[in-house]
């Protein structure tokens, strides 16, 4: 007895890619918001010790 696995294939591609989909979203969303505040505490730093010199 032959089973017909194309259907289960094609869904489990389907649940992968909605997976990638989600997990590369989150990780853009999480990222978008991280790194700019890095970039301002950076920022704060430099000026702090910038004027410090001055």
């Amino acid at each position: 007895m032959k089973m017909n696995n194309k259907g289960q294939a094609a869904m489990e591609y389907i649940v992968t890619a909605l997976a990638l989909f989600a997990a590369f979203a989150i990780f853009y969303k999480s990222y978008s918001w991280v790194v700019p505040r890095q970039f301002e505490q950076g920022a704060k730093i430099i000026l702090a010790v910038y004027e410090d010199k001055n």
